[in-house]
């Protein structure tokens, strides 16, 4: 049997005793610390004398530059996922991150065996995020100007497709997935997510999906089974 080859990571962080017990702990599993740097520029000068990283684990005070790192990042190493490894849940900031492109928002005080099991769904495709997304979802909408329907305006807005469709939305499923549940083509859940947009207004994805929580729409107990939760963190495979 051949053995699996090891993930390859690169840690970024500003602090010397985070990027030390990061390294340590990722080089006990099955990955593989290509690098170790004290900031994003230090990194990408020495790109060219490294294998270009599978993941880059970027844990950087400064909360608000994220974006600009990732950038920096998809431009010079377009073929590495990135990571965030924040401090602090903040929601504006990770839907910024995540629409740049990263592939995994984790907050710090999460376990070790959590952040590797979460690594690991980072290397498989899917995308990470934090159980305190899924608490503030209703809290985080509450004034927002999309419509509050009742059960039967739903039903009466949204055809079962749609509603369906909304479901996955909540889980953050890209178009693939969800047309692979329902068993239908790309292209048509690309019709139904523009019919859900335009009916409630919504101007994205995430809002759709928010607007879902808030309004009653449950998952169903199969549709559970595509989401995995690793201690604090909760994955899921797209967002926006």
């Amino acid at each position: 049997m051949v053995s699996q080859r090891p993930i390859s990571i690169a840690v970024v962080s500003d602090n010397a005793l985070s990027r030390e017990g990061l390294k340590r702990i990722l080089e006990c599993e099955e990955f593989t610390v290509v690098g170790s740097h004290l900031s994003s520029e230090a990194l990408l000068e020495a790109k060219d004398c490294i294998e270009p990283p599978q993941i880059i684990l970027l844990d950087i005070c400064d909360s608000e530059s994220v974006c600009s790192h990732v950038i920096a990042f998809q431009r010079a190493l377009p073929k590495s996922k990135v990571v965030v490894l924040s401090r602090d849940f903040d929601f504006d900031i990770m839907i910024e991150a995540f629409r740049t492109g990263v592939a995994g928002y984790i907050v710090k005080r999460i376990g070790c065996d959590s952040l590797i099991g979460s690594l690991r769904l980072v290397h498989l495709g899917e995308k990470v995020m934090p159980s305190e997304l899924a608490q503030g979802l209703p809290r985080r909408w509450s004034g927002a100007s999309l419509p509050a329907l009742s059960e039967r305006e739903v039903i009466s807005l949204f055809s079962d497709r749609e509603v369906e469709t909304l479901r996955f939305l909540i889980m953050g499923s890209p178009n693939k997935v969800i047309a692979g549940h329902l068993n239908i083509s790309e292209a048509t859940v690309k019709v139904h997510v523009k019919a859900i947009l335009r009916k409630l207004g919504a101007q994205n994805r995430t809002q759709a999906a928010i607007w879902a929580v808030n309004n009653g729409i449950e998952l169903k107990q199969t549709d559970t089974s595509s989401i995995v939760t690793h201690g604090d963190t909760a994955a899921t495979l797209v967002i926006g």
